[in-house]
């Protein structure tokens, strides 16, 4: 697991105050990041979320986008 898939995992267990153990994957998207969040459920389609940023503010964001989700 790689540091900022890591980091994702504290942001969602400090915002949501529960540990997150669905698929969770970070790849590299053009200049920034892509993060996929499985739900376990083959009929739901997980959850994308992708920023053209660098490894901190892709965090910052992502930690924004938990909040107001």
């Amino acid at each position: 697991m790689n540091y900022l898939e890591q980091a994702i995992l504290d942001i969602i267990e400090e915002v949501y105050k529960a540990k997150y153990v669905g698929e969770l994957r970070v790849t590299k998207w053009g200049n920034g990041y892509k993060l996929i969040l499985g739900l376990n459920n083959p009929e739901i389609h997980p959850i994308v979320i992708s920023a053209d940023l660098s490894d901190t503010d892709f965090l910052k964001f992502i930690r924004k986008e938990l909040i107001s989700r």
